[in-house]
């Protein structure tokens, strides 16, 4: 895939206009990290942290790396795995999820055991049991519901210092589950928070090859087309001005 293809971008509803990042510039940053992660055998010191996890049933992990510039005129490197890594939100050195850790842990305090219970109490019956097909139904709704809330606690922000809930700037249909968590935008939304200017984004694929063998280890991506690209022209909404490009 040509460095072009890796580019990350989507269309603002904000201003009605496509905005992109090229991967490009942060490709060597990328290398060098896919290469001490290698090395290291984990992304931190703490067991729980070691890639044995990504490839047992994890099946393997995207990483990011953002090239970008401070308010000094001075470059370094943000990095970012998405989700969680092996049930942690918070690795020391690594960017933080958009939303607060603790305020997800309240929200899915009761639901998502329910939600368990149901899938476990299913198993066995008959597809046509009624019975299964009214705990179907329930597992349903109480899904939704709780996929609604946690998207709540998404609040995005952009280069023009705007700060939108994500439901607000999501451009597709409906927002798949695990919308938000991913690389592009944990790197984008903490370069505008801390006021540091974009340079390039480049995202690669760590341990045991995808379900669908669509992903392999070492292998570099654009943002997703389902879960980033419909945010992404949100939170690089600005970015052009900032760099001098209008």
């Amino acid at each position: 895939m040509s460095a072009q293809n890796l580019d990350c971008g989507g269309y603002c509803r904000d201003c009605g206009r496509e905005h992109t990042l090229a991967a490009e510039p942060a490709l060597p940053l990328a290398r060098d990290l896919l290469a001490e992660l290698e090395r290291c055998g984990g992304i931190g010191p703490d067991p729980r942290l070691s890639l044995d996890y990504l490839y047992g049933p994890a099946r393997g992990q995207m990483f990011g790396v953002l090239k970008y510039r401070d308010e000094e005129g001075n470059q370094g490197a943000l990095k970012a795995f998405s989700g969680q890594y092996n049930g942690l939100w918070h690795v020391a050195g690594w960017v933080a999820p958009i939303l607060d850790a603790a305020e997800f842990a309240r929200v899915i305090r009761f639901d998502e055991p329910r939600i368990k219970d149901l899938t476990l109490r299913m198993r066995g019956l008959q597809e046509i049991d009624p019975l299964r097909l009214a705990m179907l139904a329930q597992r349903r709704d109480l899904s939704r519901n709780l996929m609604e809330r946690i998207f709540t606690l998404y609040q995005l922000t952009n280069f023009r210092g705007q700060t939108r809930a994500m439901a607000e700037v999501y451009t597709g249909k409906a927002m798949p589950t695990g919308t938000g968590e991913c690389c592009a935008p944990k790197l984008l939304h903490h370069a505008a928070v801390h006021g540091l200017t974009p340079l390039g984004l480049a995202e690669f694929y760590v341990g045991r090859e995808n379900r669908s063998v669509t992903r392999r280890h070492g292998e570099f991506f654009a943002p997703c087309a389902e879960k980033c690209r419909p945010i992404l022209g949100f939170l690089l909404c600005g970015l052009e001005e900032r760099n001098g490009r209008t």
